[in-house]
């Protein structure tokens, strides 16, 4: 059965984090991330696409650690012109 996959949300990271800090009594829930994404990344298995999100650079960072297989594209805004 294929999972249905959620579009690209160029206004928010997609990454998902942990709430509180290590201090944080009992399983901390996660949450996604606030910031504003500046990449996209896809993942191909076996030559298939298998997904993708928008990222920002420190959830990037570590996705680069988690998922090695992952491409990255720069997102170019209208506003700051920049890109790779």
């Amino acid at each position: 059965m294929e999972k249905e996959l959620e579009p690209i949300d160029v206004n928010q990271c997609q990454a998902e984090i942990k709430a509180g800090s290590f201090m944080t009594f009992g399983p901390r829930q996660s949450i996604r991330c606030k910031n504003k994404p500046t990449w996209i990344a896809v993942d191909f298995r076996d030559g298939e696409f298998y997904g993708g999100m928008a990222l920002c650079d420190d959830c990037k960072k570590v996705c680069e650690i988690q998922v090695p297989t992952a491409k990255y594209q720069k997102l170019i805004s209208p506003t700051n012109g920049e890109g790779e």
